[in-house]
């Protein structure tokens, strides 16, 4: 037992299990199992520098340099943390002290040292029981920390409650502790009140040298991604509404949800506001039915006047108060208080804001709307919150446009028709335009029956025309076409110029997404024809981007010209639709000639535009033509990355192109996971109904299969058929040589590109276009097919750098066969300098003394990019220059 220690008296310190540590382990793993005691093992982050200071301190105490360090921040900084974390920074041979005081309505003399009994001498632990001698108290405390231990840190958490003789004893330290062998660590709240007690034992404290302040701040936006890795949480929401206060994270991500708040929060926030006067607790809970900061105006508004009711919330923390206006210090904090509230009391204050708002000028229409709403008023919710929706479209906020649209359509039943149907349409358009293709096409096919019963024609058509854009998006070519024809249908005999150019150009884009070129050509005529006659240059984008890619499609390289021109049309008409568009298809049609430089300058233009944008359906588009170009260049890391960032609530199109990425990646390496990104493609592809996606998938699936050595499904075979009859030769040249491979051979044109070559036999023209476009991989794989040992050498090589094990191991078993063991070339998994395999190349590259734009003609990459590579290598290996990159590379080839 402890020195001093009585006799059942371990369990009531809270802080450490000790002597009936064994009996009370099977009680603890109860609780843990039931949920009563959560165990996150989350790091701590962020908390780098005051934990170092801590050891510092610690380190100088032990050579008879004590100090005092004030460790101070908000509520939920996590102050008692680096208590907790400090233990591993005290030297050998010191110890740490750990007393804490409670925010108790009667607090108990020396409560924090009555925590330290069990630890300490007799002396001391009696001289703490009896507290009635200071003097001899004093004199044990001294004599405590000359024990033996060195140092010994005494760390007061929370001090700001300590009650007036615990005060008194801190007082009695800091005025000594420069002369002890010790460390006097104490955390307090940094929003105390100037009268506050704890202020004088402050001010005595910041009188010495021998005194370290360290204010813990917030967590920072990355950190708290790296907490939120593994749940399904989202960084970015998490940090909005806990603005980096590491206890609210936490609690959040416990919960694994961004909606919502946790019952810990809520009842720590409880606690915060209990003792507020009832004139600062009406102010505050007024504020809490405010969402963001509230404008000054406002505010006086709500007060009558009078603001100083905000003063004490501020002084307790909860609250912000610039000249501009009054916010909460965390969003989760008003979220606590306002979700608290009674029903009644809530309706109530949301009333006094409503009428507020409506007093104040240049109120923001989306605030009365919101407030409208939760007061009851939906007439007021329909007015304002239609004036929102359409500024936030209008200014491109178009997530923030659709949730005030689905505030507004809560009350659809008391809006006329024809403002019905005209705000479903505009509700539907911007669903599209984040890609959120399900709620876009109810809300739409709801405007058509609506424009059907008020017999307006031309907008039937034109909300069909849309309706088909939305099907496709959603990945239903089926139900796509379908729209599409009825839209040219309802149109055709109506004298609507710009609506037919735009009904007939969709028409000729479901062929186009299809490769049929030459059926598109017609409509694609049509439609252009009609849109020179509308004037309207947005119309004349779509119909001419169309034409172009029909053309190009048939070898006609005018074509690429057209659709260049579109682009041009759309980026002047400031239709950021149109342009996204443009950039897509120019992208994607690039991608099909192995013109991966060209097509990434369009991908990547595209993508800025669609983020200005907020168009979350192109930006995922153009993301899928991203990792695709990645995945052929032999980055696959990058192109994981990437595809990972689609897959959340993107369309079936979008996620189908990046499971397939995935799958892909992961059959070239090896991993355990790809079979089931693939199968998930390909369920997809199936649903989609469009060939191109069925060929995707199917052609991954063939590989896998031959990577694996087991028979290729009968869909390869089936798919190849189709696309070969249809000539969709962005399909059939890979999956036929796929079926030769697989001891399926087929017949096949010469047109087919290097698969078709490939199968053919002809390894070394295909190796040779491969290798001209970047495809490092299949560059690989067509050296794989060749007899010469010189190729399988440098086929295997190449694949050593990807990672790619399977095939790999396949082209040494063609060597061994030969007579020739070729071992495991290095690779960047058994360097420690973390290169990915483009990176590892790189070096290679500059250890033979190659310039950037040397680089780039050997890697066939852009010298921009191997700029971009030879500085993340450096960065990797810390150095400066391409000459320190050599001599560390030498140490590296050399292990």
């Amino acid at each position: 037992m402890t020195d001093g220690c009585a006799p059942g008296r371990q369990w009531a310190t809270g802080h450490k299990v000790l002597c009936l540590s064994g009996l009370f382990e099977p009680l603890v793993r109860v609780l843990r199992v039931t949920g009563m005691v959560r165990e996150t093992n989350r790091p701590v982050l962020e908390r780098e520098r005051e934990l170092s200071a801590i050891g510092h301190a610690a380190a100088a105490a032990a050579a008879g340099r004590g100090s005092v360090v004030l460790v101070s921040g908000e509520a939920g900084i996590g102050r008692s943390t680096v208590i907790d974390e400090a233990r591993r920074r005290i030297p050998t041979g010191g110890r740490m002290l750990v007393g804490r005081c409670d925010d108790l309505t009667r607090r108990r003399a020396l409560a924090p040292f009555h925590d330290i009994e069990c630890d300490v001498s007799s002396d001391l632990a009696t001289a703490v029981r009896r507290n009635t001698d200071r003097e001899q108290l004093f004199v044990a405390l001294r004599s405590e920390f000359s024990r033996g231990y060195l140092p010994t840190v005494l760390a007061i958490d929370d001090v700001h409650w300590a009650d007036e003789a615990t005060l008194d004893i801190l007082h009695y330290l800091v005025r000594r502790i420069a002369a002890l062998p010790a460390v006097l660590l104490m955390t307090y709240c940094d929003d105390l009140a100037a009268g506050h007690p704890v202020r004088r034992l402050l001010a005595a404290s910041s009188e010495s040298v021998r005194t370290r302040h360290l204010p813990l701040r917030r967590l920072t936006l990355e950190a708290v991604r790296q907490l939120c890795v593994g749940s399904s949480s989202n960084p970015d929401e998490v940090f909005a509404a806990t603005a980096g206060n590491p206890f609210f994270v936490s609690e959040m991500l416990t919960h694994g949800a961004t909606h919502g708040v946790p019952d810990t929060v809520v009842d720590a926030v409880q606690s915060r506001i209990r003792n507020l006067s009832p004139g600062a607790l009406a102010a505050v809970e007024q504020l809490a039915v405010l969402p963001g900061a509230v404008d000054r105006r406002l505010v006086e508004q709500l007060a009558d006047g009078s603001t100083t009711d905000l003063a004490e919330a501020e002084e307790r923390g909860l609250l912000t108060v610039t000249p501009a206006g009054v916010s909460f210090r965390h969003e989760l904090t008003r979220q606590a208080i306002a979700g608290a509230l009674p029903g009644s009391r809530r309706l109530m204050l949301n009333e006094r804001a409503l009428g507020a708002l409506v007093r104040c000028d240049g109120a923001d229409a989306g605030q009365i709307a919101y407030h409208a709403s939760a007061a009851g008023d939906h007439t007021a919710a329909i007015k304002y919150g239609s004036a929102a929706a359409r500024d936030a479209a209008s200014d491109g906020a178009h997530r923030e446009a659709v949730g005030h649209y689905r505030l507004v359509l809560e009350h659809a039943d008391l809006v006329p028709s024809v403002e019905r149907a005209g705000l479903l349409e505009e509700y539907a358009i911007e669903c599209y335009t984040i890609d959120a293709g399900v709620a876009a096409v109810v809300a739409q096919q709801q405007a058509i029956d609506l424009r059907r019963t008020l017999k307006d024609e031309p907008a039937v058509g034109a909300g069909l025309r849309w309706l088909s854009r939305m099907h496709w998006q959603h990945g239903d070519r089926r139900a796509a076409e379908v729209s599409a024809r009825e839209a040219v249908a309802v149109l055709e005999p109506l004298s609507e110029a710009r609506l037919l150019a735009l009904a007939y150009s969709h028409q000729a884009q479901l062929d186009t997404l299809a490769h049929r070129w030459a059926s598109a050509v017609p409509a694609a005529e049509r439609a252009v024809e009609l849109a020179h006659a509308s004037g309207d240059k947005s119309t004349l984008s779509f119909a001419l981007n169309n034409l172009g890619e029909c053309r190009w499609g048939l070898g006609d390289d005018d074509g690429q010209k057209l659709m260049e021109i579109s682009l041009q049309l759309a980026l002047e008409a400031g239709e950021a639709d149109a342009a996204c568009r443009a950039y897509d298809n120019i992208a994607a049609r690039l991608i099909d000639r192995f013109r991966f430089d060209d097509a990434e300058h369009h991908v990547l233009a595209g993508l800025k535009l669609a983020a200005k944008a907020d168009a979350n359906g192109w930006l995922n588009a153009l993301r899928v033509h991203r990792a695709k170009i990645e995945l052929s260049r032999g980055a696959w890391d990058s192109a994981v990355q990437v595809a990972k960032t689609i897959m959340p609530a993107s369309s079936r199109l979008n996620r189908c192109m990046a499971l397939g990425v995935l799958g892909r990646v992961g059959n070239r390496r090896g991993d355990s996971t790809a079979i089931e990104h693939a199968d998930a493609a390909l369920v997809l592809s199936r649903q989609i109904g469009d060939l191109r996606y069925l060929g995707w998938a199917a052609g991954i699936a063939a590989e896998s299969a031959w990577l694996r050595g087991v028979a290729v499904p009968d869909l390869v075979r089936d798919t190849f058929s189709k696309a070969y009859h249809e000539d969709l030769w962005t399909v059939w040249p890979e999956l036929g040589y796929w079926l030769t491979k697989s001891g399926h051979p087929v017949e096949m044109s010469e047109t087919g590109g290097p698969y078709q070559l490939l199968a053919v036999g002809n390894w070394l023209e295909a190796a040779t276009l491969w290798q001209g476009a970047g495809c490092r991989y299949e560059t690989a794989l067509a050296l794989s097919e060749s007899g010469s040992p010189e190729q399988l050498v440098a086929a295997v090589e190449e694949l050593d750098t990807l990672g790619a094990k399977p095939l790999a191991r396949i082209v040494r078993q063609r060597l061994r066969a030969l007579g020739i063991r070729h071992d495991s070339a290095r690779t960047p998994r058994q360097n420690p300098a973390g290169l990915t395999p483009r990176q590892f190349e790189v070096l290679q590259l500059l250890v033979e003394g190659l310039t950037d734009a040397e680089i780039a003609s050997r890697l066939a990459i852009s010298v921009r990019t191997a700029n971009n590579h030879v500085a993340a290598v450096l960065d990797k290996l810390a150095v400066r220059n391409r000459a320190d990159a050599v001599s560390r590379a030498a140490q590296l080839f050399d292990r």
